[in-house]
């Protein structure tokens, strides 16, 4: 997986790519935590580049939106393709980390 970091309108956005697996996990989690560290109080993450999740890259989604739920703040899910999205219904994760479509320049969300 391939991580791009940025701040777009005084937001942390991860740009995500490749697959969201055991493999790729702990860089996951560890550039959320660095996101937390440097001060952000909530993540969106760009799922557009994401093509497969299995119930290893769910778990440490749950994991990092809890992190964040403890600082008062959220992460959500932008761009998500159509099986993840699926996946995320099926799974009822949606009322834990909100999905949405968006531009890149994420102006519907003011602050997470």
């Amino acid at each position: 997986m391939i991580i791009k970091e940025k701040t777009v309108n005084g937001l942390s956005v991860l740009c995500l790519n490749g697959k969201l697996d055991i493999f790729s996990k702990n860089t996951l989690k560890e550039t959320a935590e660095h996101c937390q560290e440097n001060g952000a109080k909530g993540l969106i993450l760009d799922m557009q580049g994401v093509t497969f999740v299995d119930s290893i890259g769910l778990g440490v989604l749950v994991i990092v939106a809890k992190s964040f739920q403890k600082l008062k703040g959220r992460v959500i899910l932008v761009n998500p393709q159509e099986q993840i999205q699926s996946l995320f219904l099926e799974m009822n994760l949606e009322k834990m980390i909100p999905m949405y479509k968006t531009d890149d320049s994420y102006s519907q969300f003011a602050e997470l």
